[in-house]
């Protein structure tokens, strides 16, 4: 069967892009029985370079740098705070692609999106960046003792540029969650991964309070009658038929406690991390203090601080803060 997972990461913060992922997997049908013993080796510890590598919950995994400056400059001193992130990303894109010794990061996991991020200055770095992924075969190996083989990853990377343009455009920061989440998964029903009368089940975190998805799901999937099969405080489940054949779909509460749910936040989250780096790089460079001026992970209060700090490179530089700044 094919199981995806999807997840988010950047639905809170003022600055930098918001992120959605989406992992496909492929689990035989004695795997699927016991879905969570599938994802045993994902979820055990591998140690390299004195790093404690695994998939679990992502706030257990990843504690990033706090939110507050001084603790993230102190990051910057020793190695990235993603670097668990960074050795997931890279395994899982050789898993997908053995024969690939290096991953071009937005081109080619946010290939619908590279084009647009790398026309905003701020985000220079992040659509320049190449990994080299084959230090990561150790980990590879030990995930193909799996029943469950990851078989794709696909992400979005929405800059606040496009994401207030969205906004106008009359959705709210829940719906383009949603959509962003639903296209995602209909690029992969619609891929090559999916093949005829294969089982398929979509696994995707709760979108914040949200209960209710029959809509969305009738929307995004060309107006199919959805069934309902559950929509309670801890899940909402559904049944949609799509292109001759039926698929289900749950957003659940703490999703993410799910290992191929956790898998997609820890790459959405790499990539969310990566692009506040290249965003405070660039206005560390710009700013008339050079090293003077204090990153930002772009939550409200601190990513306030910041934008004072930098009122008047922006102004001088000319940014627009409506691609700039999101607007929700």
């Amino acid at each position: 069967m094919l199981l995806i997972a999807t997840d988010e990461a950047g639905y809170g913060p003022k600055l930098g892009p918001f992120v959605v992922a989406a992992t496909a997997w492929r689990l035989d049908d004695h795997a699927w029985k016991a879905a969570q013993d599938a994802f045993g080796p994902y979820r055990e510890p591998i140690l390299i370079d004195s790093s404690r590598v695994l998939i679990d919950d992502s706030k257990a995994v990843f504690q990033p740098a706090s939110r507050t400056s001084s603790n993230l400059l102190q990051a910057d001193r020793r190695r990235p705070p993603y670097h668990v992130l960074q050795w997931v990303t890279s395994a899982g894109w050789r898993c997908v692609h053995p024969e690939r010794s290096y991953l071009e990061l937005t081109k080619e996991l946010a290939s619908l999106d590279h084009q647009s991020l790398s026309c905003r200055p701020w985000l220079q770095t992040l659509t320049d960046q190449t990994l080299e992924i084959e230090d990561s075969d150790t980990i590879v190996r030990h995930w193909r003792h799996a029943g469950a083989q990851l078989i794709g990853i696909r992400t979005r990377v929405i800059d606040a540029g496009r994401f207030n343009a969205l906004c106008d455009a009359g959705l709210n920061k829940s719906d383009i969650l949603g959509d962003l989440t639903l296209r995602l998964t209909r690029d992969f029903l619609e891929s090559d991964l999916c093949t005829d009368d294969e089982p398929v089940e979509v696994f995707c975190d709760r979108h914040g309070g949200r209960r209710y998805y029959a809509g969305p799901l009738q929307a995004a999937f060309d107006g199919t009658l959805v069934q309902v099969v559950e929509e309670s405080k801890r899940e909402s489940h559904y049944r949609v038929p799509f292109a001759d054949r039926e698929f289900g779909i749950r957003f659940t509460v703490k999703g993410d406690s799910f290992t191929p749910v956790a898998f997609s936040s820890m790459v959405a989250k790499f990539l969310r991390e990566k692009s506040m780096e290249s965003f405070n790089r660039y206005f560390r460079e710009q700013h008339v203090g050079l090293e003077s001026l204090r990153p930002t992970a772009g939550y409200p209060v601190d990513a306030d601080r910041f934008l004072d700090d930098i009122d008047e490179t922006v102004r001088r530089l000319g940014i627009i803060p409506h691609e700039l700044i999101r607007c929700r």
